[in-house]
């Protein structure tokens, strides 16, 4: 069947057309028709016949199967004939299948690691090669929590999350440990995860721990099904800091798309409108994350997911004002940062974190990275410029088959931040409003999303 493409919008059309093709409901009689043939393209995401294959491994099925699946299922997750899903996530088994393939990779001949080189965008697993390769990230001195603490915060500490154990992610920031702590009434184990910080090694002491404060401050501050929930702060004896957050037994994005390759798209759908959720309702709340990035997208077993560090976050507006403070300075991850930052001295944070959600969205899809910076001397976002207004539109984009899907992508994507799409023009879109998400059934009495046990 041949492929209905609708191309990008022209800067030359008017902000009404534009709002009218991606929030009209009139729709064309063809397209329409074709779109529902080709529903379901998880399988047509972008892949230049230039691109080296994907390393793939074969993983057993879990045995908890789901019930009436429809024939698009994986161990992971499960699209059902009546139009919801399933997630089975387990953190744990995707990191035993990201090292063997982290392994794999690194023990390939030098002629395949060689054609990865191509005049493609890099995979996130080629990313996470590379800061392993460049140290980018050294493993930080691994302590006990309780072992830093005087006596009367290591036994407050013990009395609310009990005792810490093995450690689950690593990174510049510090370490996160798993704490455990039984409830005698119910003899169940709660679980929490502690995040201990590590100072940089130039930063002042009153530097480091302003930024620990606020950021406690800020995330402790926001109730949101889609932000982490922050508990706690403690201190020891060292003047190293601890904050205490809920476990997320799902792991984190970035290590799902890299082991998946890339998502399903109803996944990914889902996956995507919760994290517009919160970032619509952190920008309510006059907070900018500035970091959004696969890396700090965290997983419930069940799919739900959790908007993690805002160490990077900054509030643009108070409870009793009415103007924004614009931000300056460029911080994230390159591939995540929003143009004007490397532009404008000062600029909207709000549309900053539209961009992110895009670039996310593309990399749950593609598995690839669109570029590796969004400013002109990126070969990848240059030919993203000239493409976007380009008959044939910009190839990763344009391998997404859905129409309604393609222009609120390319809208969120628009190099001028006030054309961008605001948080809540995306979640009022058509594309995004028929979109099967998870946290819809936590409103509603009917569960859209169904956990496997």
């Amino acid at each position: 069947m041949t492929d209905i493409v609708l191309q990008p919008v022209p800067k030359s059309h008017s902000f009404s057309s534009k709002f009218a093709r991606i929030f009209g409901s009139k729709q064309n009689p063809t397209i329409e028709t074709n779109i529902q043939n080709i529903e379901n393209d998880s399988n047509s995401n972008y892949t230049p016949s230039n691109s080296p294959s994907p390393i793939t491994i074969d993983m057993p099925v879990s045995s908890a199967e789901p019930s009436t699946p429809t024939s698009n299922q994986c161990n992971r997750f499960a699209l059902l004939q009546d139009g919801s899903h399933q997630h089975l996530l387990r953190g744990s088994k995707r990191q035993e299948k990201l090292s063997f393939m982290v392994k794999k990779f690194m023990s390939s001949d030098e002629k395949i690691r060689g054609q990865a080189k191509s005049a493609i965008p890099p995979s996130l697993l080629n990313n996470f090669i590379s800061q392993i390769n460049n140290k980018e990230h050294p493993s930080p001195q691994i302590t006990p929590v309780n072992s830093n603490l005087d006596n009367a915060t290591s036994m407050c500490f013990a009395q609310k999350y009990g005792s810490c154990k093995e450690v689950i992610g690593k990174g510049a920031y510090g370490i996160v440990r798993i704490c455990s702590k039984k409830d005698n009434i119910t003899n169940s184990e709660k679980l929490f995860a502690v995040k201990e910080f590590t100072k940089k090694s130039n930063e002042p002491y009153d530097k480091y721990s302003k930024r620990l404060t606020s950021e406690f401050c800020i995330s402790s501050s926001l109730n949101h099904t889609n932000i982490i929930k922050t508990y706690d702060l403690f201190q020891d004896s060292h003047k190293n800091y601890f904050e205490v957050m809920e476990f997320c037994p799902g792991g984190d994005l970035f290590t799902l798309i890299v082991a998946a390759g890339k998502l399903e798209y109803a996944e990914a759908d889902c996956f995507f409108k919760q994290i517009v959720k919160g970032v619509v309702y952190m920008q309510e709340m006059g907070v900018s994350h500035r970091d959004l990035k696969p890396e700090n997208i965290l997983l419930t077993s069940d799919g739900i997911i959790k908007i993690v560090d805002f160490g990077n976050s900054e509030c643009f507006r108070m409870a009793w004002e009415k103007d924004i403070h614009l931000s300056d300075g460029i911080c994230g991850s390159s591939p995540y940062i929003a143009p004007e930052e490397y532009i404008h001295e000062e600029f909207d944070p709000r549309p900053v974190d539209i961009w992110s959600c895009a670039v996310i969205y593309m990399a749950m899809r593609s598995g690839r990275q669109l570029w590796n910076s969004a400013n002109k001397d990126d070969e990848f976002y240059a030919k993203y410029l000239v493409d976007r207004k380009s008959k044939g539109g910009f190839e990763p984009i344009e391998s997404l088959k859905r129409a309604r899907c393609r222009n609120v992508i390319y809208s969120m994507l628009e190099p001028v931040p006030h054309r961008r799409l605001t948080g809540k023009q995306i979640l009022n879109s058509e594309w995004v409003r028929e979109i099967n998400c998870c946290t819809d059934s936590l409103t509603s009495s009917t569960s859209s999303c169904k956990t496997l046990n």
